[in-house]
């Protein structure tokens, strides 16, 4: 028995980079995946059809997790479509390096909306689903940067440390109704979509103890871990594959 075997979980920006990953390995584990997406609909759609191909059902739906309804939308759907959710991964985000001077209002107000209002939205949603069957799973992606923080990342890493926070308290509240919330927190991740120059990625690299970037695969076991039964007794906790930068 596979240890997601036909269990059935959203991941919200999960069409590229962290989110595609953990979207295959939840479908090799058995799982029938739903994704939700904002841009590059045929990345989407050719993630379906490769969760399809493993023999899992899938579902891709359009979602800016920073709108109420259509969160909302996105979980009936869900739900009407395979009758049952049981793990959540709140992992759309987005990244704009800039300094504090050079921020703009806006800025910080859509950095914070994604992450923090997206993760909001959308465990507020699913909450309802999973306390009704007495079970699931949410599993939050965080960052390094919420712990240690970065020059030109004070948006990011205030929004990444807020769904740290966000995490702990979340898992007190629903932990009495078999929901069980803890989060991952990456390293740098090269997935081919973030912001920063080669000559920065290898500098990192060259400083990590693993003197060398992650990849999205090297994160998918952690994922897998939470969602499944083998992790039923971690709550609100929070697994850092970041290649040695920081070791809590």
């Amino acid at each position: 028995m596979k240890r997601l075997q036909d269990q059935v979980a959203i991941v919200t920006g999960g069409n590229t980079g962290i989110g595609r990953a953990v979207a295959l390995a939840y479908a090799e584990e058995g799982a029938h995946v739903a994704i939700a997406w904002i841009a590059r609909e045929s990345d989407a759609r050719s993630l379906v059809d490769a969760i399809e191909q493993k023999g899992r059902r899938a579902l891709a739906v359009r979602c800016d997790v920073t709108v109420e309804d259509e969160v909302e939308a996105l979980m009936a759907r869900v739900k009407e479509t395979f009758g049952h959710i049981d793990v959540l991964v709140s992992n759309a985000g987005i990244q704009k390096p800039q300094a504090l001077t050079e921020t703009a209002v806006a800025d910080w107000d859509r950095m914070i909306a994604v992450h923090m209002r997206g993760a909001f939205l959308c465990c507020r949603a699913v909450a309802p689903v999973m306390m009704a069957q007495g079970s699931g799973r949410i599993i939050l992606v965080t960052s390094q940067l919420a712990y240690i923080g970065r020059p030109r990342y004070t948006a990011y890493s205030a929004a990444k440390g807020g769904l740290l926070a966000f995490t702990r308290a979340l898992a007190q509240e629903l932990a009495p109704h078999g929901i069980l919330v803890n989060s991952v927190s990456p390293g740098l991740i090269d997935t081919g979509f973030d912001p920063l120059a080669d000559e920065v990625k290898r500098a990192h690299a060259a400083a990590l103890p693993l003197m060398r970037l992650g990849l999205p695969d090297d994160l998918v076991g952690s994922f897998v871990f939470l969602a499944s039964d083998e992790a039923r007794y971690f709550c609100g906790q929070t697994l850092h594959p970041n290649g040695g930068e920081i070791m809590p």
